[in-house]
């Protein structure tokens, strides 16, 4: 049975804040070809990609949105993220994450992020 994943995408904004945007897929498989597809076009649109893997997780996030990515509003995340970890936690704004942060235990292989994504989680 396959293990839904989630395509995990961080790159650079130019105001030096890592943005995030998550893809939804329902395996692997299924996540690394929407990972080729998507690098490519970050590739010829010039992002500055810092991550950008797919990691097992049930977690669910609505629809990345190219329309809307300049004037949505940002939601705030601490995002934990390793080889098989994506966990999540909202925060009221990216400067409380980064005092939070200095403070959280993350997992042994994982990385923690204050990141900005114009997605939400659903779950």
């Amino acid at each position: 049975m396959a293990v839904a994943h989630v395509l995990v995408i961080l790159t650079l904004l130019g105001d030096g804040q890592l943005s995030a945007a998550f893809v939804n897929t329902d395996s692997q498989a299924a996540c690394e070809q929407r990972s080729a597809a998507i690098a490519a076009v970050l590739e010829r649109g010039g992002a500055e990609v810092q991550q950008m893997r797919c990691v097992p997780s049930e977690l669910r996030f609505t629809r990345f949105s190219h329309a809307d990515a300049a004037t949505a509003p940002r939601n705030a995340y601490r995002v934990t993220l390793g080889e098989t970890v994506l966990a999540l936690e909202p925060m009221p704004d990216v400067a409380q994450c980064e005092a939070a942060a200095r403070s959280a235990q993350t997992p042994a292989g994982s990385s923690g992020f204050c990141v900005t994504s114009t997605q939400q989680l659903t779950q």
